[in-house]
Order: C-alpha cells, then sequence, then structure tokens
C-alpha cells in the first residue's frame, strides 16, 4: 500500500528533512525563495519522490550529488 506524506501533516524522514532545509536555503541564496510559495513538499516514500515535479527535479539532483 502507497502511503503519502502530507507536508504540514506528517513526519518525514530524516534524509527529506534535510533536503527540504537545503533547498529553502539554497534558494534563498539565490534569492528565489518565492519560486517554494505554495508549494507543498507532498512526499511519497514508497517510490522515494515528492509528488510536485519542480519540487522532485531538485530533489533527484540533490540524492545524485
Amino acid at each position: 500500500m502507497n502511503a503519502i506524506l502530507w507536508d504540514g501533516e506528517s513526519i518525514f524522514p530524516e534524509k527529506v528533512e534535510l533536503f527540504k532545509k537545503f533547498l529553502k536555503k539554497y534558494l534563498r541564496s539565490l534569492d528565489g525563495a518565492e519560486l517554494l510559495e505554495g508549494k507543498q513538499f507532498h512526499y511519497d516514500p514508497e517510490n522515494d519522490e515528492f509528488l510536485n515535479s519542480e519540487i522532485q527535479e531538485y530533489y533527484h539532483l540533490w540524492s545524485i550529488a
């Protein structure tokens, strides 16, 4: 069964929390924090991916770096 972890309602795994902090800090450093406005970090732990495709692209690059 596939369980989605909803942003603001679920406790994320440590790896996901580290990524969220990294992405927010990274975008702030580029004056791009507004790119995350209104975006939710809903996460599918079974497939290790975010439901938002833009966040997933960053996550993929971060996870292979």
